[in-house]
């Protein structure tokens, strides 16, 4: 009796196993991302409409008006000691390099004919993530001494076995369900290839910098913006669509991926060219229009 149980808990074991998807610890991915502009919106410059901006958009404010449609080509290059995150749109190319062994992140961007960048390191990305959880702390507390309390709504992971081809690779359906501090649900829809997902990683600034393919972390980049728990995935995301209630509507897919390639790490080195600084020296009042002016996208 007792190697019948034994024999039913192995068989039992090595189904969980097989149902767990490979941990990858080198990749080179490609992927593209369509965003569509809510209507009369403007990005940043002085007086801007957009994020860094204080006025009205459009020219006569200081910013410029977006079209209502922009597309991406990402590709992000993956290994244990490296990650390399390119995009390149119409509006310039952005370039996120992390040295895990330094643990420190530079992001370079080259648009409107000026190639600037900063870097950050791995202690500063965690020091940042602590002030802002305070003072999200605090602006709940202050709320809560005027009656409204807000909870933390972790999102709710919803498999499915229904499947799609999704770039020749057969994929599983997953919804991500998450509660709105207004109490509204948004759902966002996820097909992932069950069969692999990135290793974690522990640098806090390189794990963001992959999060919209399976990294996770604490940082956040265009591609994961408004959709929660896409970190949480058992497998590889490779297709999802997600609109915010501001309007924004973000639509990733993967094209291409190369698993276990051979990677130089030459490919990581920083090129030659970029005016870097650190990134302290765009934090304050009028950080991010500094950026801006000086040709970030």
């Amino acid at each position: 009796m007792k190697e019948i149980v034994l024999s039913v808990v192995l068989i039992a074991t090595g189904i969980v196993a097989l149902a767990q998807p490979k941990i990858i610890e080198r990749a080179i991915v490609k992927a593209k991302t369509e965003i569509t502009f809510p209507e009369n919106f403007s990005f940043g410059g002085p007086g801007g409409g957009g994020p860094g901006g204080g006025g009205p958009g459009g020219p006569e404010g200081g910013g410029f008006t977006m079209p209502r449609d922009m597309e991406t080509t990402t590709t992000m290059t993956y290994s244990p000691d490296f990650m390399k995150v390119e995009s390149l749109s119409d509006f310039g190319n952005n370039v996120v390099i992390t040295d895990r062994k330094k643990k420190v992140t530079t992001t370079l961007i080259e648009a409107m004919g000026r190639k600037t960048g900063w870097f950050t390191s791995d202690a500063e990305a965690e020091t940042q993530a602590r002030k802002q959880d305070s003072s999200r702390k605090a602006r709940r507390d202050s709320l809560a001494e005027l009656g409204l309390n807000f909870t933390d709504n972790k999102p709710e992971l919803i498999y499915s076995d229904e499947t799609k081809k999704v770039s020749g690779y057969t994929c599983k359906k997953v919804t991500i369900k998450t509660k709105g501090q207004n109490g509204q649900v948004s759902e966002n829809v996820i097909w992932y290839n069950p069969d692999f997902k990135l290793a974690e990683s522990s640098s806090a600034a390189s794990a963001g910098a992959g999060g919209g393919f399976g990294g996770g972390g604490r940082g956040r980049m265009s591609m994961t913006s408004g959709v929660p728990g896409l970190d949480q995935i058992n497998g590889f995301p490779m297709e999802y669509e997600s609109t915010a209630q501001n309007g924004f509507k973000i639509h990733m897919m993967v094209i291409k991926v190369q698993v276990d390639p051979a990677i130089d790490e030459k490919l990581f080195e920083i090129p030659k060219g970029f005016d870097i600084k650190p990134q302290s020296t765009f934090e304050g009042q009028g950080g991010m229009r500094m950026i801006f002016r000086s040709g970030g996208n």
